[in-house]
């Protein structure tokens, strides 16, 4: 079967697998049924057969897959010989890269220290589990300084991997972990409602100390009743944790009822846990779009605040429209966090309007070369958009034969063609790393002449200063598009950008929800849609057929368009649910750009704003006409004496 094939299904492959089976295993070299065979075998532990399956393999493309299915399958009784044999016969392979950070764990876990020390080096990236096991080994080869960096570990509170519990409690043990370490980490625990890891640390503490657990647990089940219910005049330091973890856990699900519950118990609490707890609120209210949500922030007064609720604080002013109050959220964030084009954007937006115009000048250019959202948010504040070159850019021979020649290239494309495109991703991904701008285009372009739509789509997207918009924003089933859209009266290039965002363009596209196609639509929906527009007799199959699944789509964006009556209430509903972006309104008209950063959900957020990215390069594309991104986004009208929706009750939009 050639590259560009489509996948093999599951007819085809039974076909397949019948002849390879009937011939000798000796006689032949292993076929696409034999790859997924081996696959199939190592997904259900048949490590026999997987084993018996690998001569097969020998010269094939994928050659190193058999074995590196047996190997990771049982890395903690592997040969230690065999799996060094497989790490020196594919160096510089996501499978060489994969089976040693696993073996590295397992020889953690065994304390098989000699070999640890050796393979230990060779792991690429951060990986906590592995960096608690060499904490173990440092310490035991009676490495000083290996206990400080645990400490660090321990007092960030964050979540960890079972392989740090022993470590931890022997630093405890030998005190190197004091007990005001236990209770800074158990507060950052509490604060962010962890129990389990909660719990673990709060055994750390001296046992006259600790938490009474089934407190904990009744205050996690019912924090309103357990905070109502506490009436001591004075409370123990494990009281005043509990006590703070119901206000955080309240805060959760009603931070005003949290507020008032707080209140009466400040002066019991302390300052400091007080403020934390202020913190908590602060950015719970905010999250859900609470008028008071700055007002406790300024409660929470010098407290550390955390990256997200600064940047939450950051958006509550954005909603309040409190410039004074967005420009010293932007300024307490980490370097890196500010440098974002999201918080550079709306720094100078800040400085604008408190009259720092030349200093905001300077910043909006900066944002403006940017490609994304808030580029050409900036570009169009400043009156000058950066034109896309719609010219495609092609590869030179040398260039694509080269780029194809990559065997990682080529054994992501095998994956790909057999339908292993997990590990056809993986593979891409780590062949692309490092190239440059002319060498991205190049793979991209393999990709699209190969049918991995995607692929095409996000390589391109990767290039900082040559680019290809044409492989960036195709337009495909260019027929089935217009046509749905003058239907149902939508802007085509919402549409495509809806799609590209949905599926990257690739019909046979699944979501882990259950998601199908190329507008991504749930099997619910789907069924609802084909009543509403007599599309019977319906079969789920028929969502994988383009025609049918963009005529489904865009029917569904239609109606919810119609019930919200905005285009960023419909986007931000076809990714969440109407319900959700009504809830997100303000109580006044907002500005489309703040409705969008303040939206909740960070995927709906990441969302919104890529889909109308790509709407203005589609309308640019398909029209030759540069869009206004501020006109775009518009204002979204406020919900204050807002009578009940009789459309969106009629038609019970899923």
């Amino acid at each position: 079967m050639a590259l560009t094939s489509i996948k093999m299904g599951p007819v085809l492959f039974a076909l397949a697998a019948m002849a390879a089976l009937a011939m000798p295993p000796a006689a032949r070299a292993a076929t696409d049924a034999d790859v997924l065979l081996a696959k199939e075998a190592a997904q259900r532990g048949q490590w026999k057969k997987l084993d018996e399956l690998r001569p097969r393999f020998v010269g094939h493309l994928l050659e190193p897959y058999p074995t590196y299915w047996l190997l990771s399958g049982s890395v903690d009784r592997a040969d230690p010989n065999e799996v060094r044999a497989f790490l020196d016969r594919w160096p510089r392979t996501p499978l060489a890269e994969g089976l040693r950070r696993e073996w590295v764990k397992a020889l953690g876990a065994s304390r098989s220290w000699d070999a640890f020390r050796e393979q230990l080096p060779l792991v690429v990236g951060d990986d906590t589990e592995i960096a608690c096991y060499s904490f173990q080994e440092r310490l035991e080869r009676g490495d000083g300084e290996a206990r400080a960096e645990a400490r660090t570990l321990f007092l960030t509170g964050r979540e960890t991997p079972n392989a740090c519990d022993a470590l931890f409690a022997s630093l405890a043990a030998d005190g190197s972990l004091t007990e005001e370490d236990a209770w800074q980490r158990l507060y950052k625990l509490l604060a962010a409602t962890n129990l389990k890891e909660a719990k673990e640390t709060n055994a750390l503490l001296p046992k006259a100390h600790r938490v009474y657990e089934k407190l904990l647990d009744r205050a996690a089940a019912d924090p309103a009743k357990f905070l109502a219910s506490e009436k001591s005049t004075t409370l123990l330091r494990s009281q005043r944790a509990l006590a703070f973890f119901a206000v955080a856990k309240l805060a959760r699900s009603r931070p005003e009822e949290a507020a008032e519950r707080l209140e009466p118990l400040a002066s019991r609490l302390g300052p400091d846990l007080t403020k934390a707890a202020w913190g908590q609120i602060a950015w719970q209210g905010a999250l859900s779009h609470h008028p008071r949500a700055l007002e406790w922030y300024a409660l929470a007064g010098d407290t550390p605040l955390n990256a997200v609720q600064i940047a939450w604080r950051a958006r509550a002013a954005l909603r309040a429209g409190d410039w004074k109050q967005v420009l010293a959220a932007i300024q307490a964030m980490s370097p890196e966090e500010a440098r974002d084009a999201s918080w550079r954007y709306w720094r100078a937006r800040a400085l604008r309007n408190l009259g720092e115009t030349e200093a905001a000048a300077g910043l909006m250019r900066s944002v403006s070369h940017e490609l994304g959202f808030y580029g050409l948010l900036a570009a169009d504040d400043l009156g000058a958009p950066q034109l896309p070159d719609w010219t495609s850019w092609k590869p030179q021979p040398e260039e694509f034969a080269r780029v194809r020649a990559m065997p990682g290239i080529q054994r992501a494309l095998a994956l790909y063609r057999v339908g292993l495109d997990p590990e056809g991703l993986r593979e891409w991904l780590w062949a692309i790393r490092g190239l440059d701008d002319r060498d991205l285009l190049t793979a991209a372009e393999i990709a699209r002449l190969s049918s991995v739509k995607d692929r095409a789509i996000n390589t391109a997207d990767r290039t900082v200063q040559l680019h290809d918009f044409n492989q960036r924003y195709p337009v495909p089933h260019r027929d089935a598009l217009d046509a749905a859209a003058r239907e149902w009266a939508l802007d085509e290039a919402m549409v495509y950008s809806l799609i590209r965002q949905e599926s990257r363009f690739v019909p046979e596209a699944r979501s882990r929800a259950g998601a199908m196609g190329l507008m991504q639509i749930m099997p619910s929906t789907a069924k609802w849609v084909a009543r509403q527009i007599q599309l019977q007799p319906f079969r789920m199959d028929m969502l994988a057929v383009p025609e049918v699944n963009i005529r489904m789509g865009t029917y569904y964006y239609r109606r919810v368009l119609t019930a919200l009556g905005h285009p960023i209430l419909a986007t931000a509903a076809y990714n969440a649910g109407p319900g959700r972006a009504r809830r997100w309104r303000d109580e006044r008209p907002l500005e489309g750009a703040i409705y969008a950063e303040t939206i909740p959900f960070n995927e709906t957020r990441d969302y919104v704003k890529k889909v109308f990215a790509n709407a203005w390069f589609y309308r640019h594309r398909l029209t030759g006409q540069a869009p206004s991104m501020r006109e775009m986004l518009g204002q979204v009208p406020g919900s204050n004496g807002e009578a009940p929706d009789p459309v969106a009750a009629a038609t019970s939009i899923p």
